[in-house]
C-alpha cells in the first residue's frame, strides 16, 4: 500500500480529570484534515500511549475511524506480545496498517529476543504492518539486519518508521527492496525527500499542519524554493519547542489549544504539566508568531 506523507502522529485531548475528550478530539481530527492532513498514526508516542489502556486505545482508534477520512496507521505496541496481538486484531476493523515498536522492557536485549518478539507479532497479524525504531526510548534498536530478515518472512511488513534521528540510518533502511521508510524528524522533513526516502512522521508539527504539508506539496511539484522556505518556516516553531525537551507534548497541546477553541492541553502522568514560564512563552510565541499558515492549492 502507499502512504501519503506527511504523517500526523496524533495527540490525545484530556480532561484536567484525565479521561480522553473525544469532542476534542473530533475537532481537532477536522482541523487536520482541512489542513490537506492526509495520514495519522494513533496511539503512537505523541498519543502518550503508555499511559493509555488497552482499552482505551482501541476506543480512540475506533473514534478516529469514524472522524478522519484519510489513511490511519495504528500503534499496537507493548511490551506484552498478547496485547499486540488483541490491538492488531482489534485494528482490522478501523485501521488501514499497523506500527509495533521492538520491547521496550527489558532494555538492551539480545538482538535474537527482538527477532522473535517482532516475528510472532508479524506471523500472526495480518495487515500491512511497519516496525517502529525510537531507540531513545525503548534502548533496543531495530538495525537494518533485523529489518531484512523478517520482510524476507513476513509479506505483511511493507516499511519502517525510523525516529532514531539519523539519517544515515534511514538511509541505509531505504536500500533494502520494497521498503517504505518514513523518518520521525520535522527537522530532517526537506532532506528525507531530497534523500528519495518516503518522508516524514510529525508530533510537534500538529500545532502547524500547513508548514509541514507544504514541505512535501512544493518538493513535489519541482519548487525547491518554496520547499526550502516552508522547512525555514517549520524550524521557527521546531527551534522554540526543543528548547523544552520534557514537555514537548505539553507544548504542542497548549500551542494548538491556541488554534482550535477549548481545546485541552491536559497531559497524563508521568508527563508533566507546564510551568508558569512555559506556558507563558509559549503563549507569546503563539501569539507573536508571523509563520506563514495559507499554502496555495492545499
Amino acid at each position: 500500500m502507499n502512504i501519503t506523507a506527511p504523517i500526523f502522529a496524533i495527540v490525545t485531548p484530556f480532561f484536567a480529570s484525565g479521561e480522553i475528550d473525544f469532542k476534542s478530539l473530533s475537532k481537532y481530527l477536522i482541523f487536520l484534515q482541512e489542513r490537506g492532513v492526509k495520514t495519522i498514526l494513533t496511539n503512537g508516542t505523541t498519543a502518550e500511549f503508555p499511559s493509555l489502556s488497552i482499552e482505551e486505545r482501541m476506543e480512540l482508534l475506533e473514534h478516529c475511524s469514524q472522524i478522519f477520512q484519510g489513511t490511519i496507521i495504528n500503534n499496537i505496541s507493548s511490551c506484552c506480545q498478547n496485547n499486540c496481538l488483541k490491538l492488531a486484531n482489534h485494528a482490522e476493523n478501523y485501521s488501514n496498517a499497523l506500527v509495533v515498536l521492538p520491547p521496550f522492557y527489558y532494555a538492551n536485549i539480545a538482538e535474537e529476543g527482538i527477532l522473535a518478539f517482532l516475528n510472532e507479532i508479524l506471523k500472526q497479524a495480518c495487515m500491512p504492518t511497519f516496525l517502529y525504531n525510537f531507540p531513545k526510548h525503548t534502548n533496543n534498536a531495530i538495525t537494518p539486519t533485523i529489518a531484512k530478515f523478517l520482510l524476507a518472512k513476513h509479506d505483511n511488513l511493507i516499511g519502517i518508521k525510523d525516529s532514531s534521528g539519523d539519517l544515515k540510518n534511514a538511509i541505509e533502511f531505504k536500500k533494502i527492496d520494497n521498503y517504505q521508510v518514513f523518518v520521525g524528524s520535522d527537522s530532517l522533513a526537506l532532506k528525507v525527500l531530497l534523500n528519495k526516502l518516503d518522508g516524514s512522521v510529525t508530533g510537534g508539527g500538529n500545532a502547524f499542519p500547513e508548514l509541514v504539508v507544504a514541505i512535501p506539496h512544493y518538493f513535489y511539484a519541482d519548487d525547491l524554493i518554496n520547499a526550502k522556505q516552508a522547512q525555514a518556516n517549520l524550524d521557527v516553531w521546531n527551534q522554540f519547542r526543543k528548547q523544552y525537551p520534557s514537555s514537548e507534548i505539553a507544548v504542542t497541546k497548549l500551542a494548538l489549544a491556541t488554534r482550535i477553541k477549548n481545546f485541552p492541553f491536559f497531559v497524563r502522568s508521568p508527563l508533566t504539566e507546564l510551568s508558569k514560564v512555559k506556558f507563558e512563552q509559549t503563549m507569546i510565541f503563539m501569539k507573536n508568531n508571523k509563520l506563514p499558515l495559507k499554502i496555495d492549492s492545499i
